[in-house]
C-alpha cells in the first residue's frame, strides 16, 4: 500500500495542479524494496514509503473514515496545489 510514489501516474491522470501531484514523492526503487522485502518476508500488508507515508498510514488506521476521506480530497483536488494556506 504505497503512498505517493514519485512516477508519470500524477502527470498522466491531469493531477499535476493538485496538492499531491505537486507534493514531494516516494522514490519508486524504495516502494518497491519494500514491497518485495514484505512479500519475501510473508506479509500481506504493508504500508510502503518514506517515514511521512508510514506516519499517515498508521493515523488512517485511528481516525474516521469521514476525516481521512476529506484529507485525501483536499489533496487530490483540482486546483489544490495552486491554492497557498487555503486549508
Amino acid at each position: 500500500m504505497p503512498g505517493p510514489t514519485e512516477t508519470d501516474f500524477f502527470h498522466r491522470a491531469d493531477m499535476d495542479d493538485t496538492k499531491v501531484g505537486q507534493q514531494e514523492k516516494d522514490e519508486p526503487a524504495q516502494v518497491a524494496r519494500q514491497g518485495l522485502d514484505a512479500l519475501f518476508g510473508g506479509k500481506d500488508k504493508l504500508v510502503a514509503g518514506s517515514l511521512k507515508t508510514r506516519a499517515q498510514g498508521l493515523a488512517n488506521k485511528v481516525l474516521p473514515d469521514a476525516a481521512t476521506s476529506e484529507a485525501h480530497r483536499k489533496m487530490a483536488e483540482p486546483g489544490s496545489g495552486d491554492r497557498e494556506g487555503t486549508d
